[in-house]
């Protein structure tokens, strides 16, 4: 199971975990399969990230260059004076997957306008020499 931004999500994934509302309604049941209609309809709701099942993203080196993937960079040097304090490890470990999280969506974004940008340049292109 792997949580993931709503930005990385692709058609075929299926959930591992409900989606709901902060309230807590159910909007998607665990073990449903996601379609293109869905992760937009997620997105609609600003709903930000989702649990699928397996690892089908690898978020290894996601984000690298983003604000986030600095601000994840700084978390040794911030609990450098903590590591004997496990409650403290675990804050550095959330805020970790946290910042990982968000650097991976954000790259998505970025690569998502840079593929609108493209795609309109082309579009544009065509259009001139017609």
């Amino acid at each position: 199971m792997q949580k993931i931004p709503i930005d990385l999500a692709k058609p075929g994934m299926k959930l591992a975990k409900p989606v709901t509302k902060e309230g807590g309604m159910t909007i998607m049941a665990e073990g449903m399969e996601l379609s293109d209609s869905h992760i937009k309809r997620l997105q609609a709701m600003s709903i930000d990230r989702i649990t699928v099942q397996g690892h089908p993203v690898d978020m290894g080196g996601a984000g690298s260059g983003t604000k986030w993937a600095e601000r994840q960079e700084r978390l040794d040097h911030l609990f450098r004076r903590h590591a004997e304090d496990k409650w403290m490890m675990r804050v550095k470990n959330r805020m970790d997957q946290y910042f990982q999280l968000k650097a991976a969506a954000q790259e998505a974004r970025m690569k998502a306008l840079e593929a609108v940008d493209e795609t309109g340049d082309e579009a544009g292109d065509n259009g001139g020499e017609e």
